[in-house]
């Protein structure tokens, strides 16, 4: 069994990619290799299955994956060519993996294998070449990822009622950010959300409400222990945060009068604090789902199990 601790690459930092707008989440991840492959190109391979994965409209999350990716890499044929300087020719076998980390065994439902050539000085600039000769546009690949995306939604059609008893139940227990990982991987354009969208958005909701209490609480300690213009800027910067959305507006107020009431008594002057408003042109479903989505990869300890081994 492999845990997977999570640290976000460059290519992730954003949820608003142009590219990464589609509503099927995959998980991306490099494992350990039977034949060892430097850290460098390790990196270097998930950030461009990562690209590959969003450049085919899917969204490579990593913190509330139900789905995965994974890569093997074989090394089928390795040349040194007596040239000045020597050259290291690799010829490699990768194999994609698409399955369901819930299942086991991994419930592998989609495979994928291209051959990949890289030349380089030495052993790992050889590998960085094959790397670079992955096409996200390869026909291969976008028919591969096509069906990924077919099959993640027809399992979420198939077992809808499954999955909706796993949140309830998960926040029944008090468990809200593992309800909404599950709820989160629902694709948008399926059945399934749509049939129980009221339901859903009611999970996302909590989230914002968490996210509000944690803010005004954090506000507060802050204000409490610094009631200067200081701390009350300080404080402000925690309070911008909220969403518009939450059910915390009355208690929201209520702090911004008490400490503009203070600074203004202290410094004469008005405090100027500006608080995010609800957008008239997003999506909603798609901007509460984000949010939920960020909020979760936030949290400690992002660590999941993937029996990798018995894929």
């Amino acid at each position: 069994m492999v845990v997977l601790s999570f640290y976000p690459l460059a290519a992730q930092d954003s949820y608003y990619d142009e590219q990464d707008n589609n509503d099927v989440l995959l998980g991306v991840f490099v494992p350990k290799q039977a034949e060892p492959i430097p850290g460098n190109v390790r990196t270097l391979l998930q950030t461009r299955l990562y690209q590959m994965v969003t450049a085919n409209g899917i969204s490579g999350n990593q913190y509330t994956p139900r789905f995965f990716l994974l890569p093997r890499i074989a090394v089928f044929d390795k040349e040194v060519l007596a040239t000045a300087p020597p050259r290291v020719v690799l010829n490699l076998e990768l194999t994609l993996f698409v399955g369901d980390i819930e299942q086991e065994k991994g419930n592998v439902f989609e495979t994928e294998t291209l051959s990949l050539k890289g030349v380089g000085q030495n052993e790992q600039k050889a590998y960085i070449s094959a790397i670079r000769n992955i096409k996200p546009r390869h026909p291969k690949l976008v028919a591969f990822l096509e069906h990924t995306k077919k099959e993640i939604i027809n399992y979420y059609e198939q077992y809808c009622d499954v999955v909706k008893k796993k949140a309830y139940a998960l926040e029944a227990q008090d468990k809200t950010e593992e309800a909404v990982k599950v709820i989160a991987n629902i694709p948008i354009t399926s059945e399934c959300y749509t049939q129980n969208e009221r339901d859903i958005r009611k999970f996302y909701q909590k989230v914002l409400d968490q996210q509000c209490t944690q803010k005004l609480n954090k506000a507060r300690a802050i204000w409490y222990a610094n009631q200067s213009v200081k701390g009350a800027n300080l404080a402000g910067e925690e309070l911008a945060e909220i969403e518009p959305r939450a059910y915390c507006k009355d208690e929201l107020n209520k702090l911004y009068r008490e400490i503009a009431t203070r600074v203004r008594e202290i410094d004469g002057k008005e405090w100027d604090l500006k608080l995010k408003k609800v957008d008239a042109k997003i999506d909603e479903v798609k901007y509460d789902r984000e949010l939920a989505l960020k909020y979760i990869e936030n949290l400690p300890d992002q660590k999941i199990k993937v029996k990798f081994d018995d894929w």
